[in-house]
């Protein structure tokens, strides 16, 4: 059984997400802003929409997981009033800091686990959390907690681990069966998809989803809609500075939206209001001006 002890110790020191994407001074202000611009440019360039940064102006809100910083930094730059929880002190330390380079108050700063909120009810009008909620002992609890401290008008943004290409070719074929780690580890595939998933490979806990475990995670929300997103390495960056593939076989790929079966990250907008009944068409064309 997995704990949050290792977890929390996972996650620290060279594991911390986006430290690699610079090689300039580590903790600088320019660091910071490399770990940015790689972030937002190169490696996930659809969270300058979806994340919703610029739509929460002078909102309450919340980023649970927020490693170095760099998502809550965008948020404040726009006007939210910004609470980042971390399950490790370095990435609290690491936030406070990005946000003091940026001249950015960080008083709503601080350790908490996110399967146990710190928060009274009704608190946000929006929650965020990108590439967090499958590392943890009880995901389910984590979206329930999401839930619970969003305002009755509230929604959410999570980015969940998806069964993409590199899911199945990479971690299930090439490792799990053509390298033995699947036989090794008595056939089970959650540690097969610990060892093999994250930089550095061996997470305490990273658990992979199809569209049923969504569909089951956010039952109690009314309204859920997902969408798979990125193609990752080869077809959005160079892994390890290899390769590309072909521009002519990139654009067929986004042409035929392979994205939408074959990604790896689940992007899933959750509200907590109750959905808005389907009008009739006939309607809008007769009724209404």
């Amino acid at each position: 059984m997995t704990s949050l002890a290792e977890i929390q110790k996972y996650w620290n020191a060279n594991n911390i997400p986006q430290i690699w994407y610079s090689k300039k001074k580590p903790l600088s202000l320019p660091w910071f802003n490399e770990l940015s611009k790689m972030r937002f440019g190169i490696y996930y360039p659809y969270l300058n929409h979806d994340a919703e940064f610029q739509d929460h102006y002078g909102e309450d809100i919340l980023e649970i997981g927020c490693g170095a910083g760099t998502d809550s930094v965008e948020f404040a730059k726009y006007g939210a009033n910004v609470t980042a929880v971390d399950l490790g002190e370095d990435q609290v330390a690491m936030t406070k800091l990005n946000m003091c380079l940026h001249d950015i108050e960080s008083p709503n700063v601080f350790q908490a686990d996110a399967e146990n909120l710190p928060f009274p009810d009704n608190t946000f009008d929006y929650v965020y959390s990108f590439g967090v909620l499958h590392h943890t002992t009880d995901t389910q609890k984590a979206i329930n907690e999401v839930f619970r401290v969003l305002k009755p008008d509230g929604h959410a943004t999570i980015m969940l681990y998806a069964r993409g290409w590199k899911h199945y070719i990479k971690r299930c074929f090439i490792h799990g069966l053509l390298k033995g780690r699947w036989a090794a580890n008595n056939f089970s595939w959650q540690a097969v998809y610990n060892e093999c998933s994250e930089v550095n490979g061996n997470s305490p806990m990273t658990r992979v989803y199809k569209a049923r475990h969504l569909r089951r995670l956010f039952s109690q929300f009314p309204d859920v809609k997902f969408q798979k997103r990125r193609m990752g390495e080869f077809f959005e960056y160079k892994p390890y500075q290899t390769l590309m593939l072909p521009k002519s076989l990139q654009n067929i790929t986004k042409l035929l939206d392979f994205e939408s079966i074959l990604g790896e990250n689940w992007i899933i907008k959750a509200k907590k209001t109750e959905v808005i009944e389907s009008g009739s068409l006939l309607d809008v064309i007769f009724n209404h001006y």
